[in-house]
């Protein structure tokens, strides 16, 4: 019986280090908080384990970014997220997907050019196969 719960406390003890290192969302609005803390960190692994094969950002301008490019610029340093808060953020969840709003007040370096102030996003997160991914992310200055 002792050898069991001391099995038990380990797995218990793994799956709270893993929860801690940021593996898996917990809901959607833990994915898109990872998302942006993923990009204030640097971290490009932790990026590319929460978004969608068919991930996508819209930028600035409107035009759509598919992932691949958005983590190609991510990894080489051509997006560089300096600092960055999250407010406001409010989700709406439908089922397996959740729809993300808030405001970002964000310092970064986009290629040549420098940002800083706020902007409206939204992300949207879809569970798929038990796990949440962000599928599609927005980006609007507020002026």
């Amino acid at each position: 019986m002792k050898s069991i719960l001391l099995a038990f406390a380990f797995s218990i003890a793994a799956l709270l280090t893993n929860a801690q290192t940021g593996a898996l969302p917990i809901d959607g609005t833990d994915c898109s908080n990872l998302f942006f803390k993923a990009l204030l960190e640097e971290d490009a692994g932790s990026l590319e384990n929460l978004v969608s094969a068919d991930f996508t950002v819209t930028d600035f301008q409107g035009q759509t970014v598919n992932g691949n490019q958005f983590q190609e610029a991510f990894s080489q340093g051509i997006i560089v997220i300096e600092s960055g808060m999250l407010s406001g953020t409010m989700t709406r969840t439908y089922n397996n997907v959740a729809v993300v709003t808030g405001r970002w007040n964000v310092s970064a370096k986009l290629a040549n050019n420098r940002y800083q102030g706020e902007m409206s996003y939204m992300s949207v997160c879809v569970k798929s196969g038990g796990i949440w991914k962000v599928t599609a992310v927005q980006l609007t200055p507020i002026r």
